[in-house]
């Protein structure tokens, strides 16, 4: 059995999940998987609201959002910018909130699980997950259930 064994980078500051995991210290964890301040009102709630309702359910790409939103897509990224923020980013949040909870509290499989969060198949899925983390959702999913 191999044992997931990390290397110097992905001790690195772009991989915080991993550096929670690491530490042990599951308030870490809990700090990452909350929405950032910023989030707390205005358009940035505004949409991650939107995305949190479509999660599963329709597409997660910026014309929908903006649609349902009842603005233009440039009309939203300039608003998002004003706070120094990118629609990207808040659904990638988003994604990365619901993937750990589906990878650690359900059976479903990672295609499913892809599926549900708007990726275009499961090769999309995996990358952003080890961008996000550092490892696999697999290897995740392995990890944190031999933790419980």
């Amino acid at each position: 059995m191999n044992q997931i064994q990390p290397d110097q980078d992905s001790l690195k500051e772009d991989k915080p999940l991993q550096q929670a995991r690491l530490s042990g210290d599951p308030n870490i964890l809990n700090q990452l998987l909350a929405p950032p301040e910023a989030t707390s009102f205005g358009i940035a709630a505004r949409v991650i609201d939107v995305l949190e309702q479509r999660i599963g359910k329709a597409s997660l790409a910026i014309r929908p959002v903006a649609s349902d939103l009842s603005m233009s897509t440039r009309t939203l990224q300039r608003r998002l910018q004003e706070h120094n923020l990118s629609f990207a980013a808040l659904r990638d949040h988003v994604r990365f909130r619901h993937a750990v909870h589906f990878l650690k509290d359900t059976a479903l499989s990672v295609d499913g699980i892809s599926r549900i969060l708007d990726f275009s198949d499961r090769t999309s899925f995996t990358s952003a997950f080890k961008r996000w983390t550092g490892m696999s959702p697999t290897g995740y999913r392995r990890q944190v259930r031999q933790r419980f």
